[in-house]
């Protein structure tokens, strides 16, 4: 059976909310023709395959006629709409916490073929995206949904609106260009290889009125519990709980790896290429998700931890997270405490 992803059905809902307040629109017969249950998802964690979103937006395109309209239905995003990710990005400490929240539970809000990465620059941080494979990617207008449902959400927990520095976007700057400029408030470059937003480090580093540290670990345990339930048999995951158990030894090569889980290397990693995973994803992802956890906690050294992760030394480690976050170690660990 071939893997199909899918994307948080609240999601679905911001676009009905758009159709009846920006168009005028009765959603109804647009939902029932893409087979998507119109009103409230039956629970906060449903999902629906990217197949039907992509039919829902093509309909909405065309009873709408506005190309734009990702764009438009993206400001009406709010933070609790999007289940246990919401609620942690509620509680962040600042913005910057915020999007490494954004990149390690990007899966949550749709498991589409999405790179996301943060990085820091001299004066900058950026947020950038790339979508390796188009028929597992979001449709376009799914993409503008997302940039300005960024947007929304900044602004929602800094309690101001928040303007990138700059935008570079993929798209030609023949697909309505001045609905860009006005929708992500940011001078745009057009036609780059890989999309990224430019924020001001003061922004992202200003402490958040409202971060909740405590708060933010309870969301983030259960968010990562979600994300791992979506397919608890997958391959991955059966990589991901071994690895917990082996990282303080070390030894976490692929080779013994794959003789725990009794396949070859090569079976093992044609079946995590299968998931659009490599086994170096599932290392990284499984070491940064447990350094964050080790981190907030303060029960641990960062040289222990370092150990706990199966990193050689203390150096290594913070190389690595710096890497993963875009920050060190001890920047990290001290964000809950600037609120």
């Amino acid at each position: 059976m071939l893997y199909e992803p899918t994307t948080l059905a609240s999601l679905a809902c911001l676009l009905s909310t758009a159709l009846r307040e920006e168009y005028g629109i009765d959603p109804a017969p647009i939902f029932a023709q893409a087979g998507i249950p119109l009103g409230a998802p039956d629970s906060p964690q449903q999902r629906y395959p990217l197949s039907k979103l992509r039919v829902l937006w093509d309909l909405s395109r065309e009873a709408s006629g506005d190309e734009a309209i990702g764009l438009k239905t993206g400001t009406y995003a709010k933070p609790a709409q999007f289940y246990a990710f919401g609620y942690s990005w509620m509680a962040s400490s600042t913005l910057l916490g915020a999007l490494q929240r954004l990149i390690r539970y990007y899966k949550l809000l749709s498991t589409a073929s999405v790179q996301v990465t943060l990085t820091e620059n001299a004066d900058n941080y950026a947020l950038s995206a790339v979508f390796p494979e188009a028929s597992k990617s979001p449709p376009k207008e799914g993409i503008d949904c997302g940039m300005t449902a960024l947007l929304a959400l900044c602004d929602s927990i800094a309690e101001k609106e928040i303007r990138p520095l700059r935008v570079e976007l993929t798209c030609p700057a023949t697909v309505h260009p001045d609905a860009y400029r006005q929708a992500l408030r940011a001078p745009i470059t057009f036609g780059v290889e890989v999309g990224t937003f430019y924020f001001d480090k003061k922004t992202l580093l200003e402490p958040l009125q409202h971060g909740a540290p405590d708060i933010a670990k309870v969301t983030d345990r259960i968010a990562d519990q979600y994300i791992e339930s979506l397919d608890p048999h997958k391959v991955a995951s059966q990589v991901r709980r071994l690895l917990i158990a082996l990282l303080p030894s070390g030894k976490t090569d692929q080779e013994l790896v794959s003789k725990r889980l009794n396949r070859s290397a090569s079976t093992l990693q044609r079946q995590l290429h299968a998931e659009g995973l490599s086994y170096r994803d599932v290392l990284e992802s499984t070491r940064r998700s447990l350094a964050e956890d080790y981190l907030r906690d303060q029960k641990h050294s960062q040289a222990q931890i370092a150990y706990l992760l199966g990193f050689s030394d203390q150096s290594n480690f913070s190389r690595a997270f710096k890497r993963w976050t875009a920050m060190s170690p001890k920047q990290f660990q001290e964000q809950p405490r600037q609120n």
